[in-house]
């Protein structure tokens, strides 16, 4: 109810334009209010959702993120009364009318945030345990879980637009229409889709793979319709697109179990050949973890300026390669130091003539 206020001194255009200036103010007012309640109900929906959300997993582009947003604006609708009744509307009628069904959207949502969530935490713990106890492959369970979730809150979306009175048909259009657009504006989105259904369909890697993609080196931890994840060694989580990965070289280093590695020594041209030779192999088959040592090689690859250049090629388990590559670097380096084998480097030697200063000066006219 709009407030009484004393006019009598006024003009008389200001008398007549009192009315209607002190009822937008209060529809402004109001509209303010809510605004800054549904912010309120947005917050609210983000703390619980990262709440919800295990902390190995990323709060922002998830269900909840976007069910933070959805919630202000049917927070906005469900107070749209207020404003609508100050300015003359009969918001009665509209409560009515729309509120059953705006709960009912609101009710809808929140549902299909928890089903959806459940469903993809459910997916991804299926698949890892599936994988600890038959070896299967967990890639497709995680990239199966993304895809359900997002399913799920898009036909949330449109039974909750449903309830608040938006006809089918003419909604099926709508979304039909923006489908399209969104499809044409969205070209390289929906590039990143096709190429996540590729990867999950061909697994080129598994969650669990060390690769080399689009430039970058890491663990696959997570694949979804949109993106892959990497950790690299230093902890850090890199995102990128599917469409980046479909398109690049990739290169997984884990998909065998077993690696070769070569590693290269050099030698002084004064040291036996063979002798350096027959310590390198020695050394390698001496660590217990070489596997194949009858298939371990040793030989001469070139005669550089300054050095002979020997390769060694050994076999290893894959997740033992790092390490083992670098004992048996420091194994055949101390080996060199018993045995008496020389690792060259480069020399500068620097050479300085000190003559006759007549002498030089001589030489300095003649020429």
């Amino acid at each position: 109810m709009i407030p009484q206020i004393d006019t009598s001194g006024w003009p008389v255009w200001a008398q007549a334009a009192e009315p209607q200036i002190l009822k937008w103010l209060l529809v402004l007012g109001a509209t303010i209010l809510i605004w800054i309640a549904a912010i309120a109900v947005k917050r609210l929906v983000m703390l619980i959702g990262r709440l919800a959300t295990p902390k190995d997993q990323n709060f922002e582009g998830s269900s909840w993120d976007l069910g933070a947003s959805v919630a202000r604006l049917f927070a906005l609708i469900l107070m749209s009364p207020l404003p609508l009744g100050l300015a003359g509307f009969d918001w009665r009628i509209l409560v009515e009318e729309r509120g059953p069904g705006a709960v009912a959207a609101v009710a809808i949502l929140i549902v299909a945030i928890l089903f959806a969530n459940w469903v993809a935490r459910s997916m991804r713990s299926f698949g890892g345990k599936a994988h600890r106890r038959s070896g299967a492959d967990d890639t497709m369970f995680a990239f199966g879980g993304s895809l359900v979730k997002y399913l799920v809150f898009a036909i949330a979306i449109v039974m909750a637009l449903t309830q608040l009175g938006f006809p089918t048909s003419s909604l099926t259009a709508v979304l039909a229409a923006g489908g399209l657009a969104i499809g044409l504006g969205l070209q390289d989105t929906m590039k990143s889709v096709a190429a996540g259904v590729m990867l999950a369909i061909l697994r080129p890697f598994r969650i669990g793979d060390y690769v080399n993609l689009a430039g970058l080196e890491g663990e696959v931890t997570d694949i979804s319709p949109f993106t892959t994840s990497l950790k690299q060694v230093d902890n850090k989580i890199v995102i990128v697109t599917n469409d980046q990965v479909w398109a690049s070289p990739l290169i997984n280093h884990t998909r065998q179990t077993r690696r070769r590695f070569d590693l290269y020594f050099d030698i002084s041209y004064d040291d036996n050949m063979d002798h350096a030779l027959q310590v390198v192999h020695d050394v390698v088959n001496e660590h217990p973890r070489i596997l194949s040592k009858a298939e371990t090689w040793v030989g001469v690859h070139a005669l550089a300026d300054w050095s002979v250049k020997l390769r060694m090629r050994a076999w290893v388990s894959t997740p033992e390669f790092v390490q083992i590559r670098a004992d048996i670097t420091k194994a055949v380096k101390e080996a060199f130091d018993r045995e008496g084998i020389t690792i060259p480097y480069p020399h500068q030697v620097n050479v300085s003539y000190k003559g006759n200063a007549s002498e030089n000066k001589a030489d300095h006219e003649r020429e």
